[in-house]
């Protein structure tokens, strides 16, 4: 029979899924496709900053396959992130055991949220990178920061996530067929992906983040400085820059924020594989903790749209004026329907002379 404490694991975990996955689901699929409809504007698609920041599968695949350059959709890898991660937990909750939750499972769930989740995170890196080559004194490193390249880095990126994560296509395993309880087949496997994991997706690039986040405060700190009066298109054209990297520096501390849970019980992991005698209350704490350190992992993506509505004024006058099409479309064109004018019989006539 199981203790009190293991019973009060299992019940916490119940609603962590029910409750805080599903509100973060659904939080975060609506934010992300608002934020394909934003940052597909004109205003944001010229900024190489915008591009990076915004996670571009459909991005790379139109642009690679030539279909519209010009059009930019943004978060994509939350949402592959966001699909395979939360919605076979939902799942779980009444439809445990079951067979669909084999070693097949394990490796195609834990592949796809390994790269959408590294490509979320080095596309923000490198939006902090590309700030920073805007900012900077070298016009080398200036021409370096433009929508062209960005787009090459995304592709870069793209591939590269791809292929780096295929390590867990061939040794993640299932610990318990009909359960979401997946492991590294291999101590040596478990040990490369744990090191992998953290220094790749935990260490490298919030370390890279706050570099360049304290890199673009001295920058514009010196530009303040020797700053001149200017015209007022660039005023406004600096006014939106300066949005996006509020917006920027906003997504990288809640980043790092909701990250490193998640790391530290990876490392505390790794500590502890070898520890075979643990007891029934031991795991089921880390099991809770795991459950809810991978939720927290959930939360950038999920609100990476609504913290930038809350820093930009920009943003939230794309959104207003996308509500207002959006609830206009339909009724303009009726109007333009009934308003059209037909040539009458007269006129007709006329042109047939």
């Amino acid at each position: 029979m199981a203790s009190s404490l293991v019973s009060t694991f299992a019940f916490a975990q119940t609603i962590l899924i029910q409750y805080v996955e599903t509100t973060l689901f659904v939080f975060g699929t609506i934010g992300s496709i608002l934020n394909i409809l934003l940052f597909s504007q004109q205003k944001f698609r010229s900024n190489s900053c915008s591009i990076c920041k915004s996670a571009h599968f459909l991005f790379i695949l139109i642009n690679f396959l030539s279909i519209s350059k010009d059009f930019l959709a943004s978060s994509i890898a939350t949402l592959i992130l966001l699909f395979p991660g939360v919605i076979p937990q939902i799942y779980a909750l009444t439809n445990t055991p079951n067979p669909i939750f084999n070693q097949g499972f394990c490796r195609a769930r834990g592949y796809l949220t390994q790269m959408s989740a590294m490509l979320c995170r080095w596309l923000l890196t490198i939006a902090c990178i590309d700030r920073c080559l805007l900012t900077s004194t070298n016009p080398r490193l200036r021409h370096l920061a433009t929508v062209p390249i960005a787009r090459k880095i995304v592709l870069l990126l793209f591939m590269m996530w791809l292929l780096i994560p295929i390590h867990i296509l061939i040794f993640t395993d299932v610990r318990r067929i009909g359960y979401i309880s997946c492991m590294m087949s291999t101590n040596a496997s478990a040990i490369y992906h744990t090191v992998y994991t953290i220094l790749v997706g935990g260490i490298l690039p919030p370390l890279i983040m706050v570099i360049c986040t304290k890199v673009l405060w001295k920058s514009l700190q010196a530009k303040r400085q020797r700053q001149e009066l200017t015209q007022i298109r660039q005023k406004k054209r600096e006014v939106r820059d300066a949005q996006i990297l509020a917006m920027l520096v906003l997504q990288v501390f809640i980043f790092i924020l909701f990250t490193l849970p998640y790391m530290m019980f990876n490392l505390y992991l790794a500590f502890t594989r070898s520890v075979m005698n643990k007891s029934a209350d031991r795991l089921a704490i880390e099991a809770f903790l795991q459950l809810f350190t991978e939720i927290t992992v959930f939360v950038h993506p999920s609100v990476t749209f609504y913290s930038n509505t809350l820093v930009s004024q920009t943003f939230r006058n794309e959104l207003f004026i996308l509500i207002w099409k959006i609830l206009t479309c339909g009724h303009d064109q009726r109007f333009h329907h009934r308003r059209r004018i037909y040539p009458s019989a007269s006129v007709i006539a006329g042109t047939c002379r």
